[in-house]
C-alpha cells in the first residue's frame, strides 16, 4: 500500500509542478471525495479506507507547501475525526470544518477563510455534490466535482481550472489598474 501511495505522490508532484501558480489552499470534502462511504453509516470501531489516490495527493500537496483543509457537512463529526486520526491524516489539515449545515458549505468556507486568511480565489475545492460546487464557486473558489473520489485526473482538472481562473482574475486586475491607475501591479499574491 505504501509503495502505491509513493507512486501516486510522485505523479501528483509532477502534475503540481507543471503549474506556475498553484492554489494556496486545497479543500476536500470527506464522504465520497476522500473516502468511499458516508461517515454516518459507519462505526468508530471500523478501520476506514481512502480512495486509492487520496493519500498520495494529500502528501504531494503538503510537500509542495500547499495547505489542505476539510469542509464536510457530515452529521457525525466524531466518526469523521476518529477516521482521520486512524488514517494518520489529522495533522495534515490546517482547518477541519466538519459539521452538519444547510448552507451547502458556504459557512464552512467562511470559517476556513477566517482561520487561514487565504482569499477565496486562491483556493481549490473538491466535492462529490454539485450543489456544494455551485454555491462555493459563487464565492470565488475554483470548485471541482468528483465522480468517484479525488484522483490524479481530478487533481489535474482542478489545477487547470484554477490556473484559468487565476489568469483571468489577473488580466481583469491589470485592466482595472491600467484604467484607474498609472502604475502596473507587480505583486503576485499567490506566490
Amino acid at each position: 500500500m505504501e509503495e502505491k501511495t509513493e507512486k501516486v505522490k510522485g505523479e501528483a508532484l509532477q502534475i503540481i509542478e507543471a503549474f506556475e501558480v498553484p492554489p494556496k489552499l486545497v479543500v476536500f470534502d470527506l464522504d465520497y471525495t476522500l473516502w468511499p462511504f458516508y461517515c454516518e453509516c459507519r462505526s468508530k470501531r471500523e478501520m476506514p479506507s481512502l480512495y486509492p489516490h487520496a493519500k498520495g495527493i494529500l502528501l504531494a500537496l503538503k510537500e509542495k507547501g500547499i495547505d489542505v483543509a476539510i469542509a464536510s457537512r457530515s452529521p457525525t463529526a466524531d466518526i469523521a475525526t476518529a477516521f482521520l486520526n486512524k488514517l494518520g491524516l489529522s495533522s495534515l489539515f490546517v482547518a477541519q470544518e466538519i459539521y452538519s449545515s444547510w448552507t451547502h458549505k458556504t459557512d464552512h468556507f467562511q470559517r476556513i477563510h477566517s482561520r487561514t486568511a487565504v482569499p477565496f480565489n486562491s483556493m481549490l475545492f473538491f466535492d462529490d455534490e454539485n450543489r456544494n460546487i455551485q454555491s462555493v464557486s459563487k464565492m470565488g473558489v475554483t470548485s471541482i466535482l468528483v465522480g468517484d473520489g479525488v484522483n490524479l485526473g481530478s487533481l489535474r482538472e482542478g489545477l487547470i481550472q484554477f490556473s484559468r481562473n487565476w489568469n483571468a482574475s489577473q488580466k481583469n486586475k491589470q485592466k482595472w489598474l491600467s484604467k484607474y491607475s498609472n502604475k502596473p501591479d507587480t505583486s503576485n499574491p499567490a506566490a
